[in-house]
């Protein structure tokens, strides 16, 4: 099989707006919890635990055991209020909505005490029109959050069937559309939290207005064949006419008589001689200033405006001698992929901001990466993320956001298919991504994790989660994502199989799950191995800065608590031995020592998969980045400090 992606721009300055009228709401906030009378300040963005940190109403759950300490937040309901004033000249607009660009996850909204609405999905954006319950002079604002474990045992309940879990004891992160992570994870805490964690913002409009843009193309016989689709809304009956500029120059025109209500446009353009982007090290990475423009005779109402990277790009999965390829091809040439898994850069990812994410794609950089993949337990990441790989040149394999198995419920399926579409439609303007994925270890798991009995699903239970899992992944999801290149799950077989090794992509991890030593990573090299690695310490400094100095020392409870894996030091140890690396006494030596040994045994594998080119074209480290200080299978750790094992990536990246 071979699936084309279109051309894909990258959005760099977001809408710009002429008649349009943006009103930030991201200041004067409060917050308390549901049944209190004391209200604290609150930061927009933020989450709860954040705020509760500023105001000394908990210590940082970074902190020694503390993590432990503060899991009574996620049970608990939580209220936010702003008050803002509205001028007379804002109400006079044709329109007016009230816009929440993320809320995490079950909330309720209420305008002067008026609902709104509710949301059940971090992951979208959600909005509602508001000029009838707007009023001239001063507005309250509120949320509610209802506690997501217990929305979640609710939607469990009613479901009616247990889904696995492994990483959740509560058993609910299945039925909350919400960052995996959050439940727990063998490299992170667990941190359920809440709050308003993205800008909020009044967007006043006349006549009309622009929803979102969304642009392919592909090469052409005299250039490249730029196709731009607007979907806009009219607030009353008119003319308007739509403009489309390249560089600044207006390439394109079209008026239409539109009704009032939703509709779409489609304009297009062929460059000539178009200059084209290339991943980092096979050329350039030239970039168009694009600009939708939407008028009213000569007045400007809205538009949007955006910056292009012109290139063609394939997964191409082919039969072969040898089983199915899997590999990337742009521009018409073959890449091989070289780079790493990436995870949530905080768990509590307001405090990590923008400057984290690009800072992930300067240490890709750094280390002679040319692709990331982003996991499906975390978060789609910030416009920030995607600019910094478009101008890198680092390709994006983006996961969507599904690392546990979804109950097919007609509701859930759409919240879901809602969320990918916005977010895909947002995400697939970079000429960065290359690929979605649907989710993350799920069929593998299905089939060989031991689920059915674990978790008791027999009979018709068992055949509805696996039928719900095929037709989400294999037909719901694929509807959404296109026409951009799309795989349902990766790995695509299971590491422990010879199928493994001879069609589609790889997570091998017979090093550290499955017991087996270094040498085993050069007898299993899959044609894409998109998953591998090995666990180190952070520096005993950087642990220095969140345990304990009474017990900041091998075998105490605060550090063993650092630990998130099931499988505990014990490879590490394991490793160590077969090394001929003598057990170190003291902790500073025990972090030297793990990070010298993840360094080892990442320079055998990496060796291994570049040596196996054309079998194998693509391998991506587990994982470049930390989400909190402790052990983990990073290459930096959690600041952003290099372990010893990023300078081994690098050179062998080098060669």
């Amino acid at each position: 099989m071979r699936t084309y992606l279109s051309a894909w721009l990258s959005l760099a300055m977001g809408m710009v707006n002429a008649q349009a009228v943006d009103q930030d709401l991201n200041t004067g906030w409060s917050f308390r919890q549901v049944g209190t009378d004391h209200w604290h300040p609150a930061t927009v963005p933020g989450v709860v635990h954040t705020d509760l940190m500023a105001n000394d109403l908990i210590t940082d759950p970074y902190m020694d055991l503390n993590a432990d300490s503060v899991q009574w937040i996620e049970e608990k309901d939580w209220e936010y209020r702003t008050m803002f004033t509205t001028s007379e000249t804002l109400l006079e607009h044709d329109h007016i909505l009230l816009e929440f660009k993320g809320l995490d996850t079950f909330a309720s909204i209420y305008l002067n005490d008026s609902l709104l609405g509710t949301t059940d999905n971090m992951f979208r954006t959600w909005s509602w029109s508001v000029k009838a319950a707007l009023q001239a002079g001063k507005n309250t604002l509120r949320v509610v959050f209802h506690s997501p474990v217990r929305r979640g045992r609710e939607l469990k309940e009613a479901f009616g069937i247990t889904l696995p879990h492994d990483s959740d004891p509560t058993g609910v992160s299945p039925f909350v559309r919400k960052a995996a992570y959050h439940f727990g994870w063998d490299f992170c805490p667990r941190s359920v939290t809440c709050g308003i964690w993205q800008p909020v913002v009044l967007r006043a409009t006349d006549g009309a207005g622009i929803n979102s843009v969304r642009i392919t193309g592909d090469t052409a016989s005299q250039g490249y064949a730029l196709q731009v689709q607007a979907r806009f809304e009219a607030w009353k009956e008119g003319r308007f006419t739509f403009r489309l500029l390249v560089n600044g120059e207006p390439v394109a025109e079209r008026d239409q008589f539109v009704k009032p209500g939703s509709s779409t446009i489609v304009l297009a353009h062929t460059i000539i001689d178009p200059q084209f982007w290339w991943p980092r090290g096979l050329g350039e990475q030239p970039l168009y200033t694009v600009r939708l423009e939407l008028l009213q005779g000569d007045r400007l109402m809205d538009s949007w405006s955006g910056v292009t990277g012109l290139r063609t790009a394939a997964l191409v999965q082919e039969k072969d001698s040898i089983g199915r390829s899997f590999h990337f091809t742009v521009n018409g040439g073959v890449v091989f992929a070289k780079g790493a898994n990436i995870v949530p850069p905080d768990m509590f990812l307001p405090r990590a901001g923008n400057e984290a994410w690009v800072m992930l794609v300067r240490r890709a950089q750094e280390a002679g990466m040319n692709m990331l993949r982003v996991w499906a337990g975390g978060v789609y990441p910030p416009e920030a993320f995607f600019h910094a790989c478009d101008t890198a040149g680092i390709m994006v394999w983006q996961d969507l956001m599904f690392a546990n198995m979804i109950p097919g419920d007609t509701n859930f399926i759409a919240n879901a298919c809602a969320e990918v579409v916005e977010n895909v439609e947002r995400i697939a303007i970079h000429p960065c991504v290359v690929l979605f994925c649907g989710n993350n270890e799920l069929e593998v798991a299905w089939h060989n994790w031991g689920w059915q009995e674990r978790y008791a699903l027999h009979g018709a239970e068992m055949l509805r989660v696996e039928q719900d899992m095929l037709r989400f992944f294999g037909e719901d999801l694929p509807a959404s994502v296109r026409p951009w290149s799309y795989t349902p799950t990766s790995p695509l077989s299971n590491w422990g199989n010879d199928e493994g090794l001879r069609s589609g992509d790889l997570h091998y991890w017979g090093v550290w799950h499955g017991d087996s030593t270094f040498s085993s990573f050069a007898r299993n090299v899959g044609r894409f191995v998109s998953e591998f690695g090995f666990q180190s310490y952070p520096d005993s400094a950087l642990l220095a800065q969140y345990i304990d100095p009474t017990k900041l020392r091998l075998g105490s409870a605060a550090l063993a608590f650092r630990q998130r894996s099931y499988k505990g030091d014990t490879p590490i140890r394991a490793a160590m031995q077969a090394a001929g690396i003598a057990e170190p006494t003291g902790l500073e030596e025990w972090c030297l020592r793990t990070q010298e040994v993840q360094a080892l045994g990442l320079e055998m594998a990496l060796n291994a998969h570049l040596a196996a080119a054309p079998r194998c074209m693509g391998t991506l480290v587990w994982q470049l980045n930390d989400i909190w200080p402790g052990p983990s299978w990073s290459l930096i750790d959690h600041t952003g400090r290099p372990k010893a094992a990023f300078h081994t990536v690098r050179e062998a990246f080098a060669k």
